[in-house]
């Protein structure tokens, strides 16, 4: 027996409001095509353009705790009670320090409960050169300090993970040991790391652990309101707009891609930048049962040797 599940992409902008309407209305499409768990990707609450000039827009100052004063979460819980489905989605968590916030994966269930809160792990701090990108995560979040239990869903065991912590294999070889049949990592990969790594590094977490693997993505200029998203990648202001690179994928553990969506070019449709895109997937556990039974990794491990995750 199989069930449907959807990723999504879509491009997050400053406004809490307007991301929140556009999440709403993509699970929504999803919800009415058959999905009974929707992925969203990292940061779909905001993400603020580079080189604003807004002192009162900081990624601590916008977040919020993971309460009833959060409209942008109690807008998703609201939206899988009305649809009748398990939502993930990643947003910003305010912290103890009030500089920084956390990087927080949210899974709620169809009755509109969080079931789970995972803080990210490893912060983006890379200098990749000569033509970037230069960012520094830590400047503005605080890391997490555990991986969680997987939660069990429509889809089997979900264990959450986040966007960089995909260039680890050690979390997810973990949640696979502690039960995970699916795992998912909401992300808003840059143009260079996404077209070098990305569909790599999901193969491998997929086939290693022998698990569904689920990867909405952020996609395209992330710019105030006030400015069209249809920008060339050919001839940029400067400062350069922040920019994702799109193509959320789904993956089996066999290693086969059973959903994906386009990577952003000066090609990507501008009416999908703003009401967001979906893809239909199916996961069926006995195909999962079969791929681990007939090839068994996790029994054949050689803990004498290397240590267990």
């Amino acid at each position: 027996m199989s069930v449907t599940a959807a990723i999504t992409q879509i491009t997050s902008r400053s406004s809490i409001a307007s991301n929140l309407l556009m999440c709403r209305r993509v699970v929504q499409r999803a919800a009415e095509e058959g999905a009974k768990v929707v992925f969203l990707p990292e940061a779909s609450d905001f993400i603020l353009s580079t080189g604003h000039t807004d002192p009162s827009l900081s990624s601590a100052g916008l977040s919020k705790p993971l309460n009833d004063s959060n409209e942008f979460l109690e807008g998703m819980k609201e939206q899988a009670r009305e649809s009748g489905v398990w939502i993930s989605v990643g947003l910003h968590e305010s912290a103890e320090d009030q500089r920084r916030c956390y990087n927080t994966s949210v899974l709620i269930n169809n009755e509109g409960q969080v079931l789970q809160s995972y803080r990210k792990l490893h912060l983006f701090d890379v200098d990749v050169k000569p033509d970037g990108p230069t960012i520094l995560e830590s400047k503005s979040t605080v890391q997490g300090k555990e991986i969680l239990p997987p939660v069990e869903t429509p889809l089997g065991k979900l264990g959450s993970l986040i966007c960089y912590d995909l260039r680890f294999p050690e979390p997810s070889l973990r949640l696979r040991r502690m039960g995970a049949q699916v795992i998912s990592y909401p992300s808003a990969f840059t143009m260079k790391t996404g077209a070098a790594h990305w569909e790599t590094l999901l193969k491998t977490r997929a086939i290693e652990t022998q698990s569904y693997i689920f990867a909405s993505a952020q996609v395209g200029y992330h710019l105030p309101l006030t400015q069209s998203s249809s920008l060339s990648l050919k001839s940029l202001p400067n400062p350069p707009p922040r920019v994702s690179y799109g193509r959320a994928l789904a993956i089996d553990p066999w290693g086969d891609i059973i959903a994906r969506l386009p990577p952003f070019s000066d090609d990507y449709d501008p009416e999908d930048l703003e009401d967001g895109l979906f893809a239909l997937c199916h996961v069926n556990l006995e195909y999962l049962e079969k791929c681990r039974r007939e090839m068994p990794l996790w029994e054949q491990r050689r803990a004498d040797v290397y240590p267990e995750m």
